[in-house]
């Protein structure tokens, strides 16, 4: 299952926030390598996700995830940062207006997030249904051919999971969830649960993606 993205919002295995991409040498991408030059797209485009992809208010889901809803989560990293690899291209990052758009483009999705969290949260739902909802509703968001293209990547990656791996991703969800749920119904107004969120829902220690700092 995906670690759930913090305010830097990039998707990435192994580690907190859905970033990463940029490490070690040559990862493996199905039968391909990746070149140092699509390792560089890689970096720029995580440094940008957080700049490009709109929040969106999140998809109500339930857990276990439907199959459709699993299968959209599985295929959201990958369609995700695909979208955004491409989208990085037009962006010069030599230039400083165009850096400091992104940057002001980053804090206000990131504060954008977590005003939708805390609106979700506040109408009922867990913070692990609000995080899951949103990934699926931004994957949905992306054009019809992207998402197609990623859902047949996450199908066969899918099928090839043991089921028991699958089996234990939805039961930690699930097992989030219901700690939640404990934690939320001794909570008695939205001001109380705004609290609780902004607890759970820390800001990356680098708000701002190195790559798109000022240039002394």
């Amino acid at each position: 299952d995906h670690k759930e993205h913090k305010e830097g919002g990039a998707p990435g295995k192994g580690k907190k926030s859905w970033g990463g991409f940029g490490e070690g040498k040559g990862r493996k991408h199905g039968k391909e390598r990746f070149t140092p030059e699509m390792m560089e797209g890689r970096r720029k485009a995580s440094a940008l996700f957080a700049a490009i992809v709109e929040p969106k208010a999140p998809k109500t889901v339930t857990f276990p995830l439907s199959a459709d809803d699993d299968l959209k989560f599985h295929a959201a990293r990958e369609g995700l940062m695909e979208y955004v690899t491409k989208s990085a291209e037009t962006y010069d990052l030599n230039n400083e207006d165009t850096k400091k758009s992104l940057r002001d483009k980053t804090t206000s999705n990131q504060d954008k997030t977590r005003e939708l969290l805390v609106t979700a949260v506040q109408a009922g739902q867990t913070l692990q249904q609000a995080r899951v909802g949103l990934i699926i509703a931004q994957f949905e968001s992306l054009p019809a051919e992207t998402q197609e293209e990623s859902l047949a990547k996450g199908r066969e990656r899918m099928e090839k999971m043991p089921a028991g791996a699958r089996d234990k991703a939805g039961q930690r969800q699930l097992s989030k969830h219901n700690e939640e749920l404990g934690q939320l119904a001794d909570l008695k107004t939205d001001a109380d649960k705004e609290a609780w969120v902004n607890k759970r829902y820390q800001p990356s220690v680098r708000k701002v993606p190195k790559m798109l700092e000022e240039t002394k």
